[in-house]
Protein backbone atom coordinates (compact mmCIF):
# COMPACT_ATOMS: atom_id res chain seq x y z
CA UNK A 1 0.00 0.00 0.00
CA UNK A 2 1.30 3.46 -0.41
CA UNK A 3 0.22 6.99 -0.51
CA UNK A 4 1.10 9.76 -2.64
CA UNK A 5 1.08 13.83 -3.25
CA UNK A 6 3.18 15.63 -5.38
CA UNK A 7 5.73 16.71 -3.27
CA UNK A 8 5.25 13.21 -0.45
CA UNK A 9 4.92 9.55 -1.31
CA UNK A 10 4.78 7.18 1.62
CA UNK A 11 4.88 3.88 1.74
CA UNK A 12 3.63 1.43 4.17
CA UNK A 13 5.53 -1.73 5.63
CA UNK A 14 4.08 -5.13 4.94
CA UNK A 15 5.60 -6.42 7.79
CA UNK A 16 5.29 -4.33 10.73
CA UNK A 17 2.75 -1.59 8.66
CA UNK A 18 4.97 1.57 9.81
CA UNK A 19 4.00 4.45 7.39
CA UNK A 20 7.12 6.45 6.30
CA UNK A 21 8.73 8.69 3.39
CA UNK A 22 9.84 6.90 0.92
CA UNK A 23 13.35 7.99 -0.75
CA UNK A 24 14.19 8.59 -4.14
CA UNK A 25 17.42 5.97 -4.69
CA UNK A 26 19.96 4.92 -7.70
CA UNK A 27 19.15 2.18 -9.47
CA UNK A 28 19.81 -1.15 -8.26
CA UNK A 29 20.02 0.30 -4.50
CA UNK A 30 17.10 -1.26 -2.04
CA UNK A 31 14.97 1.09 0.61
CA UNK A 32 14.68 -1.04 4.24
CA UNK A 33 12.42 -0.40 6.75
CA UNK A 34 13.70 1.93 9.18
CA UNK A 35 11.64 0.02 12.44
CA UNK A 36 11.64 -3.84 11.60
CA UNK A 37 14.35 -3.74 8.78
CA UNK A 38 12.25 -5.04 5.70
CA UNK A 39 12.37 -4.65 2.18
CA UNK A 40 10.15 -1.80 1.07
CA UNK A 41 10.86 -2.01 -2.84
CA UNK A 42 14.44 -2.03 -4.51
CA UNK A 43 14.95 -0.17 -7.66
CA UNK A 44 15.46 -2.32 -10.67
CA UNK A 45 17.05 -0.66 -13.78
CA UNK A 46 14.09 -1.36 -16.60
CA UNK A 47 12.21 -3.30 -13.93
CA UNK A 48 9.06 -3.02 -15.66
CA UNK A 49 10.21 -3.81 -19.19
CA UNK A 50 12.21 -6.81 -18.12
CA UNK A 51 9.38 -8.03 -16.15
CA UNK A 52 7.18 -7.61 -19.33
CA UNK A 53 9.61 -9.74 -21.68
CA UNK A 54 9.32 -12.32 -18.66
CA UNK A 55 5.73 -12.49 -18.80
CA UNK A 56 5.75 -12.88 -22.61
CA UNK A 57 8.51 -15.72 -22.38
CA UNK A 58 6.21 -17.11 -20.00
CA UNK A 59 3.49 -17.31 -22.05
CA UNK A 60 4.70 -19.04 -24.82
CA UNK A 61 6.25 -21.75 -22.53
CA UNK A 62 3.35 -22.48 -21.22
CA UNK A 63 1.93 -23.08 -24.93
CA UNK A 64 4.34 -25.66 -25.59
CA UNK A 65 4.32 -27.11 -22.16
CA UNK A 66 0.52 -27.60 -22.72
CA UNK A 67 0.85 -28.64 -26.51
CA UNK A 68 3.21 -31.12 -26.11
CA UNK A 69 3.03 -34.76 -24.23
CA UNK A 70 5.18 -33.97 -20.89
CA UNK A 71 5.98 -38.02 -20.65
CA UNK A 72 6.25 -41.10 -22.39
CA UNK A 73 6.25 -44.46 -21.19
CA UNK A 74 6.97 -47.60 -23.63
CA UNK A 75 6.07 -51.02 -21.96
CA UNK A 76 5.52 -54.24 -23.85
CA UNK A 77 5.36 -52.44 -27.35
CA UNK A 78 2.96 -49.44 -26.82
CA UNK A 79 3.64 -45.98 -26.47
CA UNK A 80 1.08 -43.71 -23.80
CA UNK A 81 1.49 -39.88 -23.72
CA UNK A 82 0.30 -37.58 -21.11
CA UNK A 83 0.16 -34.09 -20.96
CA UNK A 84 -0.46 -31.58 -18.25
CA UNK A 85 -4.50 -31.79 -18.70
CA UNK A 86 -4.47 -35.56 -19.57
CA UNK A 87 -3.17 -35.91 -16.16
CA UNK A 88 -6.10 -34.47 -14.58
CA UNK A 89 -8.52 -36.43 -16.82
CA UNK A 90 -6.98 -39.76 -16.05
CA UNK A 91 -7.43 -38.27 -12.21
CA UNK A 92 -10.67 -37.57 -12.76
CA UNK A 93 -11.59 -40.77 -14.33
CA UNK A 94 -9.82 -42.88 -11.54
CA UNK A 95 -12.40 -41.28 -9.21
CA UNK A 96 -10.19 -38.67 -7.52
CA UNK A 97 -11.87 -35.51 -8.68
CA UNK A 98 -10.47 -33.25 -5.68
CA UNK A 99 -7.09 -33.76 -6.82
CA UNK A 100 -8.25 -33.74 -10.05
CA UNK A 101 -9.33 -30.47 -9.46
CA UNK A 102 -6.25 -29.34 -7.10
CA UNK A 103 -3.88 -30.55 -10.09
CA UNK A 104 -5.58 -28.70 -12.74
CA UNK A 105 -5.95 -25.25 -10.87
CA UNK A 106 -2.72 -25.75 -9.53
CA UNK A 107 -0.33 -26.57 -12.39
CA UNK A 108 -2.92 -25.05 -15.13
CA UNK A 109 -5.34 -22.24 -13.81
CA UNK A 110 -2.97 -20.30 -11.49
CA UNK A 111 -0.04 -20.09 -13.79
CA UNK A 112 -1.83 -19.06 -16.69
CA UNK A 113 -3.76 -16.50 -14.30
CA UNK A 114 -0.60 -14.94 -13.26
CA UNK A 115 0.77 -14.97 -16.85
CA UNK A 116 -2.16 -13.33 -18.47
CA UNK A 117 -2.72 -11.28 -15.75
CA UNK A 118 0.81 -9.76 -15.63
CA UNK A 119 0.27 -9.24 -19.43
CA UNK A 120 -2.82 -7.08 -18.97
CA UNK A 121 -1.27 -4.77 -16.45
CA UNK A 122 2.30 -4.43 -17.82
CA UNK A 123 1.24 -3.84 -21.83
CA UNK A 124 -0.64 -1.28 -21.40
CA UNK A 125 1.52 0.64 -18.23
CA UNK A 126 4.58 -0.01 -20.92
CA UNK A 127 2.83 2.15 -23.25
CA UNK A 128 1.39 4.73 -20.31
CA UNK A 129 -1.78 3.81 -19.82
CA UNK A 130 -3.32 2.85 -16.65
CA UNK A 131 -5.36 -0.53 -17.53
CA UNK A 132 -8.72 -0.69 -15.75
CA UNK A 133 -9.21 -2.67 -12.44
CA UNK A 134 -5.15 -2.43 -11.73
CA UNK A 135 -5.16 -2.33 -8.08
CA UNK A 136 -7.93 -5.03 -7.54
CA UNK A 137 -5.99 -7.31 -10.18
CA UNK A 138 -2.34 -6.84 -9.59
CA UNK A 139 -3.66 -7.49 -5.56
CA UNK A 140 -5.65 -10.87 -6.44
CA UNK A 141 -2.31 -11.93 -8.93
CA UNK A 142 0.11 -11.56 -5.35
CA UNK A 143 -2.51 -13.05 -3.42
CA UNK A 144 -2.83 -15.75 -5.85
CA UNK A 145 1.18 -16.00 -7.27
CA UNK A 146 1.83 -19.06 -4.39
CA UNK A 147 -0.77 -21.69 -5.71
CA UNK A 148 0.86 -21.87 -8.81
CA UNK A 149 2.63 -25.40 -7.66
CA UNK A 150 4.84 -25.76 -10.64
CA UNK A 151 8.25 -27.08 -8.66
CA UNK A 152 5.54 -29.58 -6.49
CA UNK A 153 4.08 -31.15 -9.58
CA UNK A 154 7.54 -31.33 -11.15
CA UNK A 155 8.47 -33.27 -8.10
CA UNK A 156 5.97 -35.53 -8.50
CA UNK A 157 6.89 -36.16 -11.86
CA UNK A 158 10.53 -37.23 -11.03
CA UNK A 159 9.48 -39.25 -8.59
CA UNK A 160 6.93 -41.39 -10.70
CA UNK A 161 9.94 -41.80 -13.17
CA UNK A 162 12.05 -43.28 -10.28
CA UNK A 163 9.10 -45.67 -9.60
CA UNK A 164 8.55 -46.38 -12.95
CA UNK A 165 12.13 -46.73 -14.46
CA UNK A 166 12.58 -50.63 -14.00
CA UNK A 167 8.32 -51.51 -15.16
CA UNK A 168 9.05 -49.26 -18.50
CA UNK A 169 10.65 -46.87 -20.71
CA UNK A 170 10.32 -43.29 -19.38
CA UNK A 171 10.54 -41.30 -22.58
CA UNK A 172 11.37 -36.91 -21.80
CA UNK A 173 8.42 -35.24 -23.95
CA UNK A 174 9.17 -31.81 -25.37
CA UNK A 175 6.59 -30.31 -23.09
CA UNK A 176 9.16 -31.48 -20.10
CA UNK A 177 11.55 -28.94 -21.46
CA UNK A 178 9.11 -25.80 -22.10
CA UNK A 179 7.90 -26.95 -18.29
CA UNK A 180 11.04 -26.89 -16.44
CA UNK A 181 12.16 -23.82 -18.44
CA UNK A 182 8.76 -21.92 -17.57
CA UNK A 183 9.33 -22.84 -13.73
CA UNK A 184 12.41 -20.42 -13.67
CA UNK A 185 11.16 -18.29 -16.18
CA UNK A 186 7.96 -17.62 -13.32
CA UNK A 187 10.51 -17.33 -10.36
CA UNK A 188 12.14 -14.74 -12.53
CA UNK A 189 8.90 -13.14 -12.80
CA UNK A 190 8.57 -13.00 -9.21
CA UNK A 191 11.41 -11.47 -8.47
CA UNK A 192 12.07 -9.23 -10.55
CA UNK A 193 8.63 -7.42 -10.87
CA UNK A 194 8.51 -5.02 -7.85
CA UNK A 195 5.35 -4.05 -6.55
CA UNK A 196 6.37 -0.40 -6.27
CA UNK A 197 8.10 0.04 -9.74
CA UNK A 198 4.15 -1.01 -10.77
CA UNK A 199 2.66 1.80 -8.64
CA UNK A 200 5.06 4.14 -9.77
CA UNK A 201 4.40 3.70 -13.15
CA UNK A 202 0.56 3.94 -12.74
CA UNK A 203 0.67 7.29 -11.50
CA UNK A 204 2.50 8.53 -14.69
CA UNK A 205 0.29 6.74 -16.78
CA UNK A 206 -3.09 8.14 -18.35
Amino acid sequence: MHVSTPSLRLLACQDCDLLQRVPSVRPGLRVRCRRCGALLYRQVPNGLERSLALAVTGVILFALANAFPLLALRAQGQVLEGTLLSTARALWQADRPLLAILVLLTTFLFPLLDLAGTLYLLLPLRHGVRPPGLGPLYRFLRSARPWGMLEVFLLSILVAVVKLGELATVIPGPALYAFVALIFTLAALSASLDPYSVWQRAEGAA
